[in-house]
């Protein structure tokens, strides 16, 4: 008797669960210029240059590129310590970190660019990739590059579905203020 007393209750959920997300609600809250692209892995940080570059739009950070040196695992510090020197590779407590992977002891590094219109801060970037023998992953479940861009406000969601067009990202969305109550 019990079980059956459940079925509605299971069905209710399952209508609430499969509703169609309402791409435009009136309601939402989101941070004013913000909006946000990944990139697809194959799009490489030098495309990713030139695009933005031909967009003319103010650009807060490009993140979570993933890169590894040929050079030897004992240089670790020195990539490090060379790109930190950067102007553009931190702000704040941001800092370029590295590790050596588990498996090809290669040293791979996951660096934030910052102020990244500065066309001479890209040029830089590039020749610090061929000095310290950089290779861009391209291929993994995780390559591709997440970028910062500011809009003017009130475009935001007409640049989300314009970047959406675009067959090398991955995924563009707003960046949304989603409140937390830890005390439910």
């Amino acid at each position: 008797m019990k079980a059956s007393r459940l079925i509605p209750v299971f069905l209710l959920f399952a209508l609430i669960g499969c509703q169609k997300e309402d791409v435009d609600k009136p309601n939402e809250k989101f941070v004013p210029t913000d909006v946000l692209v990944k990139t697809k892995g194959n799009f490489t940080i030098e495309k990713v240059f030139n695009w933005i570059n031909s967009l003319h739009l103010d650009v807060e950070s490009i993140n979570y590129g993933i890169y590894t040196s040929n050079l030897p695992p004992d240089s670790l510090q020195y990539v490090l310590d060379y790109l930190n020197a950067k102007p553009y590779t931190h702000e704040g407590v941001w800092h370029v970190t590295g590790y050596l992977h588990y498996q090809t002891h290669k040293i791979t590094i996951s660096p934030r660019l910052f102020q990244i219109n500065n066309k001479e801060y890209q040029a830089d970037w590039l020749n610090s990739m061929q000095k310290l023998q950089l290779v861009e992953d391209t291929t993994s479940k995780v390559s591709g590059n997440v970028i910062f861009f500011h809009v003017p406000k009130g475009e935001e969601k007409e640049w989300v579905k314009k970047f959406k067009k675009y067959d090398f990202v991955e995924w563009a969305e707003l960046n949304y203020i989603i409140e937390l109550n830890p005390w439910p």
